[in-house]
């Protein structure tokens, strides 16, 4: 069983409010996530949902979640589990986002596999900039 907990920080400048809604509100998860697809996420202990994506040597593509923790607007805990094939777990991990207000923005903290640091990180910064690029133009 393969278990690595890697911890990565970010800043953004943006209340610890507008990243908790970007990564508990499912119509804006699936705008920026490629891993809320598939369900509306809840943002409630218990929750529990499967995405898929196309398969890797000694992976099968499919991902297990379900939500462990939820303090509102500070901690969101859950579980990403995978493996090669169905009933076979290789990846047994937890993900944690944990954010604190920070210099008129949020310090973000993401517990997790490396590779996450492009795929959310970015990802996540992209759509704030285009979100406050729109509120702009208006």
């Amino acid at each position: 069983m393969l278990n690595r907990e890697i911890n990565l920080r970010w800043f953004y400048p943006y209340s610890p409010e507008e990243i908790w809604d970007c990564i508990t509100n499912p119509a804006i998860l699936k705008q920026w996530s490629n891993l809320h697809r598939n369900a509306d996420f809840k943002a409630e202990v218990g929750f529990k949902w499967m995405e898929e994506q196309k398969p890797r040597r000694g992976w099968d593509g499919k991902m297990y979640f379900e939500v462990l923790e939820v303090i509102p607007v500070e901690k969101l805990k859950y579980s990403f589990k995978g493996g090669p094939h169905p009933g076979e777990v290789t990846l047994d991990t937890i993900v944690t986002w944990k954010l604190v207000s920070k210099n008129s923005g949020t310090e973000t903290s993401f517990i997790m596999e490396k590779g996450w640091d492009k795929h959310f990180a970015k990802k996540l910064l992209n759509y704030l900039k285009q979100k406050k690029n729109e509120r702009i133009a208006v």
